[in-house]
């Protein structure tokens, strides 16, 4: 159960792209290059490097960390006789994973396995493939994240109503439980200016909404764009979308559009913190 909550948030990979009002994707993390900041440079993670003026991408066999590892599509974790290291990415079926945290592990280009080795994303398998719940349960798939169900099968979480009261709780960022229904969380249903940041306006594709802190009237609400963030928040509030540029006016925060084919550990992480 916690499972499924957990994979959730890994789904920013098969997420929407572009931007529209006040909405950020998860697909569209920036990279090392399009940050101009040095705190957000080294938000951004080990697999950054800042020189004094400029933020850019270590070289593979550079990078200590293995979730910065993986997380960088250039590059794959890998275990030999002589250890662990930080390499150059080249085929999925060269990692060994019996299951798909394992190989999200060593890489996050390759989101399947096959019980040994291995695979890219086009091989994953749809939720309706599988006839027993311990194959079933928390399988991120091309079309959601499967969950068992007793009379329904195999099916894929889509939206929030189809949540029970634990996995609901979880899904903190997503969904909301009352009278005994779980529901999409709205920026409405903040009610601090602390809280009102974002919600996650489609569970299953890492699609999120930023929201708006109205001090007159004590309200939050849906973000028309990002005009409300500055230097300071603009990486950070958009989980790493979006970057602060600098113009003849001051600046703005502008998305990054640096479409990723898979950003599943570095998206759970930024939410965790």
């Amino acid at each position: 159960m916690i499972k499924i909550v957990l994979a959730l948030f890994f789904v920013g990979c098969l997420g929407s792209s572009g931007q529209s009002s006040g909405q950020f994707y998860t697909s569209n993390q920036c990279t090392c290059e399009q940050l101009s900041f040095q705190s957000d440079c080294t938000t951004m993670g080990p697999q950054c490097t800042w020189d004094g003026t400029s933020c850019s991408t270590l070289d593979c066999d550079k990078i200590t960390d293995s979730v910065a590892c993986a997380a960088n599509l250039k590059c794959m974790w890998t275990t030999t006789s002589s250890g662990t290291s930080c390499k150059p990415f080249t085929f999925c079926s060269q990692i060994s994973g019996a299951t798909q945290m394992q190989c999200l592990l060593s890489s996050n280009n390759c989101p399947f396995t096959n019980g040994t080795k291995c695979g890219s994303s086009n091989q994953l398998h749809s939720c309706s493939h599988f006839t027993a719940s311990q194959y079933c349960e928390g399988y991120i798939s091309q079309d959601g994240i499967c969950m068992w169900r007793d009379g329904d099968g195999c099916t894929a979480a889509q939206n929030c109503t189809q949540l029970n009261q634990q996995e609901c709780y979880l899904a903190k960022y997503g969904c909301k439980y009352t009278s005994n229904t779980c529901s999409q969380l709205l920026c409405s249903d903040y009610t601090t200016q602390q809280s009102c940041t974002f919600v996650m306006s489609v569970i299953n594709k890492g699609d999120y909404q930023l929201c708006s802190w109205d001090s007159t009237a004590g309200k939050c609400s849906a973000a028309q764009n990002y005009g409300g963030l500055g230097q300071g928040n603009c990486y950070t509030t958009t989980l790493g979308t979006s970057r602060w540029v600098s113009t003849s006016t001051g600046g703005e925060c502008l998305s990054c559009y640096a479409k990723i084919a898979l950003a599943f550990i570095t998206t759970l992480v930024m939410i965790m913190i």
